[in-house]
């Protein structure tokens, strides 16, 4: 009691980037289709700072739900760079003090990037998880470029 949960009507009979520009308009958020799988979310951070999270399926769950990727970069790697040990660890101990999200290297449009990343089922998130979820996102990573006085995404 209390815990139940409606489902949402998933993306069964519209394609992934019409799906979440509706749970966008339903959250009062404006976004830039950059494809069929690529939904930018472009946020006004304030101090002339800006920041995107990308929205994009990642997969499936064993009964068949959508899992879609919340993924914001702060910070472009070059082919092949590795992190060091102690930032690996920086990063992971991180993760346990985040309540959503967690630190991971991505891959958008062929380029590897670290950032922050989160997921959802898709049939069940509503329009207020997709909004936290954007801007939680969004927020960790513009974090992350202010100590390393940048501002890039």
């Amino acid at each position: 009691m209390g815990f139940e949960r409606s489902e949402v009507e998933g993306p069964k009979s519209v394609n992934f980037a019409d799906f979440i520009q509706g749970l966008a308009a339903k959250s009062n958020l404006k976004v830039r289709v950059s494809g069929p799988e690529l939904v930018i979310v472009p946020y006004d951070m304030g101090e002339g700072r800006a920041q995107n999270t990308f929205v994009r399926p990642l997969g499936k769950t064993g009964a068949g739900h959508l899992i879609v990727s919340f993924f914001s970069p702060a910070l472009k790697m070059p082919a092949g760079q590795e992190i060091g040990a102690k930032t690996a660890n920086d990063l992971l101990r991180r993760n346990s003090k985040i309540p959503h999200g967690a630190w991971a290297i991505d891959q958008v449009d062929g380029a590897d990037y670290l950032g922050v990343i989160e997921t959802h089922i898709a049939q069940t998130m509503d329009p207020a998880e997709f909004a936290a979820a954007c801007f939680v996102t969004a927020k960790l990573a513009d974090d992350m470029e202010k100590t390393m006085g940048a501002d890039t995404f």
